[in-house]
């Protein structure tokens, strides 16, 4: 089943259980321990020293495009580093104004990082807009279909994705093969995803640059999806030698300390370091599920609390919109709920924002709607394990005979779902 963005050799540990029996422990605080240091506070001292430089160039010449440029990146730099969504908001305006000061073919690079700024964001339909403005002012298409691609897997335009890359195949592109990778993981071929990811990895040049970060986080994250754990863990400890700064990849071990090691405790150590330092909501959210698992349901409560303060405010706008859907139908407030999943199924109709609409609808009991909604939008449009954990509830409940083999596909991604449904899931099959 599908599930689903190398270093020297580190021994597993082992670990006795109360039964005697041995398991594979992934993890050790010795292996990671040191990123867990304030090493990102001097990262992110040094961004913002960058743009402060800039904007003191602005200073003495406000038109002067590159400076803009040059800040725009490293606000770029900073909202990646802390998760702070203002550094966003100030780097789109950076690049709106560079939009606006040159013309023709200069425009290109900045429409295409708009565009990408608008994915960020969770506006695809402008993301789109971006990437056909850049398109329609170079003879260069290439990069300007690529973000499109992006653009349309977004908003759920799977054909139109896929002819794209159908038509402008280029084997020997990094950005082709990523791209490449991600559509066959939407069709539920992790193996080939794998296998084109690493591909992509095998172009890029320089070792430790962004590119190269990058894409070895995303394969980290795709041999968890594969149970390739141990490969997984290795991974993410390679790209944290590569930037000790990464904190994407420390989260990645954090949840291997939780789904496979099934060690609340250090995990929620790792997040808790991560928070301090960013200020990214969802984190609230995996400690909410940290708290839960371990039975500290009030601490859950007060984290998901923690979370709809920050993540409701408005200059996230719809960024964070798939938690709070979740949070507002496990809260009962099922209209808020259902307001926010049919704004997403406006923004892109993917069978995830569908599966959003009905898990609401089957959580508020109108079970015939949630029914109908994944036989006509969900089922057999996508491979996420979510959207196969819930529709397996769903026909469970309702006495389909198909519920069982889903809630078995389910509990092979067990490891991605993580200890909390795993333990839903198994209640279910025994009944």
């Amino acid at each position: 089943m599908k599930k689903y963005l190398f270093l020297s050799f580190i021994p597993m540990i082992l670990a006795c259980n109360h039964q005697g029996e041995k398991e594979l422990t992934y993890t050790s605080p010795l292996d990671y321990e040191t990123y867990l240091s304030d090493s990102t506070d001097s990262m992110m001292e040094n961004l913002k020293e960058e743009c402060r430089f800039w904007e003191s160039r602005l200073e003495q010449q406000p038109l002067g495009f590159t400076y803009l440029q040059k800040l725009g990146t490293a606000q770029l730099g900073l909202f990646d580093k802390t998760g702070d969504v203002e550094y966003l908001h100030q780097a789109e305006s950076a690049f709106e104004q560079v939009s606006g000061m040159v013309g023709g073919r200069r425009k290109t690079a900045g429409m295409l990082t708009l565009s990408s700024l608008k994915i960020k964001k969770h506006e695809f339909r402008e993301a789109g807009n971006y990437a056909m403005k850049a398109m329609n002012l170079t003879d260069q298409k290439f990069g300007p279909l690529m973000m499109q691609f992006d653009a349309e897997m977004e908003m759920g335009n799977y054909e139109l994705a896929g002819n794209i890359l159908k038509r402008n195949r280029r084997m020997d592109s990094f950005d082709y093969l990523v791209r490449l990778s991600k559509y066959k993981d939407y069709e539920g071929d992790l193996d080939s995803a794998i296998f084109y990811m690493e591909n992509a990895r095998q172009l890029v040049r320089r070792e430790n640059s962004q590119r190269a970060i990058w894409v070895n986080a995303n394969l980290g994250d795709m041999y968890g999806h594969a149970n390739r754990i141990s490969d997984s863990y290795n991974q993410y400890l390679k790209v944290l030698e590569m930037d000790p700064t990464y904190d994407y990849a420390l989260k990645g071990i954090a949840w291997i300390a939780w789904s496979a090691d099934k060690n609340a405790e250090e995990a929620s150590r790792i997040v808790k370091r991560i928070k301090e330092r960013t200020a990214m909501p969802d984190l609230y959210l995996l400690l909410a599920e940290m708290a839960e698992g371990s039975g500290r349901l009030s601490e859950a409560s007060a984290y998901i609390s923690s979370f709809l303060q920050e993540a409701q405010k408005e200059h996230y706008g719809a960024m964070y919109n798939k938690y709070l859907i979740s949070i507002h139908s496990s809260q009962q407030n099922f209209e808020e709920a259902i307001r926010l999943a049919k704004q997403e199924i406006e923004a892109r109709p993917t069978p995830a924002a569908y599966d959003w609409l009905a898990w609401t609808f089957f959580q508020k009991g109108a079970r015939e709607e949630a029914l109908e909604i994944y036989k006509q939008y969900v089922e057999g449009k996508s491979f996420e394990p979510e959207l196969i954990y819930h529709m397996g509830v769903v026909y469970h409940e309702l006495g389909i005979p198909q519920s069982h083999k889903y809630l078995e596909e389910a509990l092979e991604a067990s490891f991605e779902l993580g200890p909390v449904v795993a333990k839903d899931l198994k209640k279910y099959l025994k009944s």
